[in-house]
């Protein structure tokens, strides 16, 4: 279904600043005023929170001091996935600079998701007295019990739903955790672990390592990525400034892993993470053991992470080979009967670290929630995968008498059960399913209608400021009708993608289909077609050209332009998060203020970086300070609050190349 509906909108703040069209799509996507149009357009460092919102966060760092007077043994507990393998990676490092005495374990896919009383007995046994989960631990009740009784605290950083009884950890930190203090509840695992290294940072002292909170960033973006965490808010900002990092990035592992790729010296995207160096990390965890992932970011010789990311490669090819057979085997199993509600499916043939994907490919043929189950003698290890207005974590909370274990997300979860459960937990997720009443169908939101001689280069890279593009923030989409197909061929290996040639009186364009390969033929007999699409740039040899991406397509009618030019849409899709609309309203910015704001700081600088704080709660000093940050003259190093600030005296540039000035000043 595609919503092309529009809406009549008054951003006068924009005129002369944003083209009709952004502007458009902006005000659809719920960003209506100045200040939610620039924390979305131009996201700053200075708007990250304080770690210390988190009411647990005080005793943690007080635990910490502890173990680090008494040189105590910590023992940091990941997971296998490329969040938690980030995460736990991060922390590692921070504590070893601080001067902790740190080991890791990360369990294997064999060993199962979060704590195990059999690794907590080895703790014992090692004298280890501290345990930081790291992506993992908020439903591990029972295990931490244990590690308390036997002499063991445990700090827990996580960002799975909570059950309604909490672990009796010595503190938690998880945004989920209702009255957790923390204002953003979408961090991904590594973005709670980024918030630790920021509480260390402030607590112990920056002046103790020879790194800063920004250059970390790289790892937070790479896990906030690949966890598919909605891109707003912290994780925008992570994001957007963590692929900067990247692209100069001091991580040896990846330097080895962007060479790998092929992305050394280029401009990075979060699609390039997604689809590209993700899965690399993933595949590690998923067909062996994450410990490889782990090793290639802590490893400090160029040639030996050039080794293990070639080898994170050959892991990755293994697991889409592993992927489509299972996809093959799952899509006929399907045939064999009348297509269920809700998908259940299991096999003892399956590889459990593959299915969670397959269960994401099977929702995208079949609209409708899967769960894969992988049967390892009497036992099933199952994976999960929602769609909109269903609640997998929720779903699987109802069938816990079932169940050994579970958790997760909304969108996703793990579980596992014992196989003869596995008919009755089908029922029973069906009946939940149907009783719900809840009926699924696909339905693209169009930002924008384009004729298609408005499709260029410059128009793509005024909606790339939009990015990072991924959950919660997706690609604006663009409605163009009445194309002509002048030509279609196949793409990749088995033909699995289509390029279309089309055109519209002297106008051509080219169009990418991804994994639409099956529907060669129907689009040759269809000739004029609608398409809803995202801009993208093919770069090729040097030479750039704007293509559309696909989403849909339909038979033309020949009216499809007047028709959605006519039609009024009756409510905003909400992407943008709550501001205080009058937060900065009586602003107003000039070239005399930041002047003066600048050569203050310039006094302020005794020091290559030097800390810095607003004096009381003044936002026109923040705002010239975020003016500053856009145009490059300050870079921020860490801190919420004082903030550790490095001015770029050198650098020359001119204000109205600032949107937050330009907007400010008017």
């Amino acid at each position: 279904m595609w919503n092309l509906s529009q809406q009549q909108i008054n951003l006068d703040f924009a005129d002369g600043i944003l083209s009709p069209s952004m502007a458009q799509i902006l005000y659809k996507r719920g960003y209506t005023t100045p200040e939610t149009v620039l924390k979305y357009l131009r996201p700053s460092l200075f708007d990250l929170h304080s770690p210390f919102f988190f009411h647990d966060m005080p005793i943690i760092m007080l635990r910490l001091e502890k173990a680090l007077k008494l040189k105590e043994k910590i023992l940091i507990y990941g997971d296998y996935d490329a969040d938690g393998v980030t995460g736990t990676a991060l922390i590692y490092k921070v504590l070893k600079e601080f001067g902790f005495n740190v080991l890791i374990h990360i369990p294997t896919r064999e060993e199962g998701y979060g704590l195990h009383k059999d690794i907590i007995d080895k703790a014992i046994a090692n004298s280890i007295t501290l345990i930081i989960t790291v992506d993992c631990g908020i439903s591990a009740n029972d295990e931490i019990e244990y590690a308390a009784n036997n002499g063991i605290d445990v700090i827990i950083t996580d960002h799975h739903e909570p059950s309604t009884k909490l672990p009796a950890a010595i503190g938690i930190l998880n945004p989920k955790v209702k009255d957790s203090g923390y204002p953003f509840e979408h961090l991904a695992g590594v973005g709670v672990a980024y918030k630790l290294v920021q509480a260390l940072y402030t607590h112990f002292g920056p002046g103790l390592t020879q790194h800063t909170e920004l250059e970390y960033l790289d790892l937070v973006a790479l896990g906030t990525i690949a966890d598919i965490v909605p891109l707003v808010g912290e994780n925008r900002i992570f994001v957007k400034y963590g692929l900067k990092v990247m692209e100069n990035t001091k991580n040896i592992g990846i330097q080895a892993l962007l060479e790998e790729c092929g992305l050394q010296d280029k401009k990075l995207k979060a699609g390039q993470v997604s689809f590209i160096i993700a899965p690399r990390i993933n595949a590690a965890g998923r067909m062996d053991t994450a410990r490889l992932a782990l090793n290639l970011f802590l490893e400090e010789d160029y040639e030996e992470a050039l080794e293990l990311a070639r080898e994170l490669s050959k892991e990755n090819y293994q697991r889409q080979l592993t992927e489509k057979e299972i996809l093959q085997e799952a899509k006929e199993m399907l045939k064999e009967e009348p297509l269920p509600a809700v998908i259940v499916l299991s096999s003892p043939h399956w590889h459990h670290g593959v299915i969670g994907i397959v269960a994401s490919r099977l929702v995208e043929c079949y609209h409708r929630p899967v769960y894969l189950i992988a049967e390892e003698g009497e036992i099933g290890k199952g994976s999960a995968r929602g769609i909109p207005g269903y609640h997998v974590y929720e779903e699987l909370a109802k069938q816990a008498p079932l169940l050994l274990k579970f958790g997760g997300h909304k969108q996703a979860a793990g579980f596992s059960l014992k196989v003869s459960n596995i008919k009755e937990f089908r029922e029973g997720i069906n009946r939940s399913f149907v009783s719900s009443g809840l009926v699924y169908q696909e339905e693209y939101y169009v930002d924008s209608i384009v004729p298609c001689d408005e499709i260029n280069l410059e128009l793509q890279k005024e909606l790339a400021q939009m990015a990072p593009f991924g959950a919660g923030n997706p690609e604006p989409i663009l409605f163009t009708p009445d194309l002509i197909i002048n030509n279609i061929i196949t793409m990749g290996k088995d033909g699995e993608h289509l390029k279309l040639f089309l055109e519209s009186g002297s106008k051509k364009i080219e169009a990418v289909a991804f994994r639409k390969g099956q529907a060669l033929e129907e689009l040759k007999n269809m000739k004029i077609i609608d398409i809803i699409y995202y801009l993208d740039i093919n770069d090729y040899l040097g030479q750039e050209k704007v293509q559309a991406v696909l989403k849909d397509y339909r038979q033309a009618n020949g009216n499809s332009f007047s028709e959605a030019a006519c039609s009024v849409e009756e409510h905003k899709i909400k992407y943008a998060e709550e501001v205080n609309i009058n937060e900065n309203k009586h602003i107003c910015l000039t070239r005399e203020i930041l002047v003066d704001f600048y050569k203050e700081l310039r006094r302020a600088a005794k020091t290559p970086y030097f800390s810095w704080q607003p004096n009381g709660d003044d936002k026109l000093q923040m705002e010239c300070l975020k003016v500053l940050e856009e145009l490059g003259f300050v870079t921020w190093l860490g801190g919420t609050d004082p903030y550790l600030i490095r001015l770029n005296t050198a650098l020359k540039n001119d204000l109205q190349n600032s949107l937050r000035y330009r907007m400010l000043s008017k």
